[in-house]
């Protein structure tokens, strides 16, 4: 059944932008209903949300139509989930103070499930300490969208922008995922490390970090407090307010960990940090005409191993890329491993992919069995890691070797 979306619009002058996020909800299957003060149609005419929406759009409390309920009663109750993008100053303020003078605050009022609201105004207006107390007050029963930096539409700068669609779609997309790791606080070491050769050159690894991206993204959907330790990636999810700590190396990533490490309940280790470094890295470009053979190199820091000796309670994570003999390298990886496996961690082994969007993966269980997972689609990933890291350890006794597990009914 479609989840239907209320998406209450008032006349702040990012009004257009509302027009691509209703667009959004309805390309991703959302029932969408919208509601706009009478002001804001005097910015922009109702029937280009009716057209985007393919849902009549309402404005006025007395508007009489052929249905017989009480019309803000009807929107309140039918709403799945009800946002408010832009929200005024002044609205906002109406809604802080129980002010019911038009059919949005009508359905505030009536509503009796968490909201999401998006402030978007001046700076001065946005920081003028009226306001700050109100999105306090709002904050204890809302989700409230801290609004972006940037030139204004009046030419000021400062906080005050309509953050990005695609940063509200996806809190609406998180509202509706039950927050099983509320309180918790996971840590993601993603990305690959870079270990310089001379100022031109280095070795690394290749990762795209959307393993990574994924697993933040899944927990903060979760309710987690989520931070991403970060190395060389093609693209992140800061936009949806995710903690993001950029590093290079591999020293630099081990500090970054060990320092977040203490605090975190979950340890989760995607990244593709480099095995080897230049031991006489120079601080001038080679030439080319230069005998290459004279670069020395050494075993780098192993992360996972070194951070995992801090470890108390936490749980962790740690993944192994394999090219080929998966099953056979993981098995005698598992008997040659230094590394005690102690209760309550997992290791997750993947090969390349043998299909861009396909991935093998293999199990390390704390009973020094292997589980064979089998392929996965690239965006099921995260909700695999993230799931045999907090269930699939409690019931490891149970499982058979080698046992098959169908991951599409986790």
């Amino acid at each position: 059944m479609k989840k239907n979306i209320l998406v209450g619009v008032t006349s702040g002058i990012a009004i257009y932008k509302s027009l691509d996020l209703v667009s959004m909800l309805v390309k991703a299957g959302y029932e969408v209903n919208v509601v706009m003060t009478e002001n804001a149609t005097k910015l922009i005419n109702p029937l280009i949300f009716e057209t985007i929406s393919q849902n009549k759009v309402y404005s006025d409390v007395y508007e009489r139509d052929m249905d017989s309920q009480v019309k803000h009663i009807k929107l309140a109750k039918n709403a799945d989930c009800f946002v408010i993008a832009p929200l005024t100053a002044n609205t906002m303020a109406k809604i802080v103070h129980g002010i019911a003078d038009n059919l949005i605050t009508n359905i505030v009022l009536a509503h009796t499930k968490k909201m999401i609201l998006v402030p978007s105004m001046n700076v001065n207006m946005y920081e003028n300490p009226v306001t700050q107390k109100n999105i306090e007050a709002l904050k204890e029963r809302h989700i409230v969208l801290s609004p972006d930096y940037g030139r204004l539409a009046c030419g000021d700068y400062g906080k005050g922008k309509f953050p990005t669609t695609e940063r509200i779609f996806e809190e609406i997309e998180s509202y509706f995922v039950k927050k099983d790791l509320l309180g918790k606080k996971v840590l993601i070491g993603n990305g690959a490390t870079v270990e310089d050769i001379d100022p031109v050159r280095y070795i690394s690894n290749y990762s795209s970090g959307k393993m990574g991206n994924e697993l933040a993204l899944c927990a903060k959907r979760r309710g987690a407090d989520v931070k991403v330790v970060c190395g060389k990636v093609n693209s992140d999810y800061r936009k949806f307010g995710i903690e993001y700590i950029d590093v290079k190396t591999n020293e630099d990533m081990y500090n970054s960990l060990k320092e977040n490490f203490d605090e975190a309940d979950i340890l989760i280790m995607p990244a593709a940090p480099v095995d080897f470094k230049v031991k006489n890295k120079k601080d001038f470009k080679i030439k080319k005409t230069e005998n290459f053979k004279n670069i020395e190199i050494e075993n780098n820091i192993d992360i996972l191993k070194s951070i995992s000796e801090h470890k108390k309670s936490q749980f962790v994570v740690g993944f192994a890329a394999e090219t080929n003999s998966v099953k056979d390298y993981a098995i005698l990886k598992m008997k040659n491993e230094k590394i005690k496996i102690q209760k309550g961690e997992l290791e997750i082994k993947f090969p390349q992919p043998q299909a861009i969007l396909y991935t093998t993966y293999i199990l390390k269980l704390p009973d020094q069995k292997i589980v064979f997972v089998g392929s996965l689609k690239e965006k099921k990933k995260s909700k695999l890691s993230l799931n045999i890291a907090i269930k699939e350890l409690s019931a490891y006794k149970k499982r058979k070797y080698l046992k098959k597990i169908n991951l599409f009914k986790q």
